[in-house]
């Protein structure tokens, strides 16, 4: 299996499970997660804890990829990508939601596997799922 896809299908796998062990495995030490409002999040230790509270807002989040492109630089262990996502969201309070986007990708090859070292969510919409808001 392509490496990028393979990590695009632990991330969502996880983001499905709510597996916060998985998700932060997919992460390079110093990864940095920006989800394109507010401050960008750094590191495995803050980025745990940063999800684990966005993620306890809601009942259920289904997290799908529909597209993605990767280059990757095997002689510095280093690569880049786009990979087009669609979210449900159904939060504990309040109505459903759906996300369409993409993120802009890092990659960095570290402890013997291709990792996210950046991502950067760029939202195409959000709200409900009918686009009536």
């Amino acid at each position: 299996m392509d490496p990028i896809k393979e990590l695009l299908h632990l991330y969502a796998d996880a983001v499905c499970r709510q597996d916060v062990d998985q998700w932060i495995n997919t992460w390079s030490m110093s990864g940095v997660w920006d989800l394109g409002h507010g401050e960008p999040v750094s590191g495995k230790e803050s980025l745990k804890p940063f999800w684990l509270s966005s993620m306890s807002r809601f009942e259920t989040v289904v997290h799908t990829y529909s597209t993605n492109i990767a280059d990757l630089d095997a002689d510095s262990g280093t690569g880049s990508g786009r990979a087009y996502v669609t979210e449900w969201l159904k939060p504990k309070e309040g109505d459903s939601l759906v996300l369409h986007g993409f993120y802009d990708d890092s990659y960095v090859f570290e402890e013997g596997s291709w990792l996210f070292s950046k991502r950067l969510l760029n939202r195409i919409y959000m709200g409900k799922a009918d686009f009536s808001s």
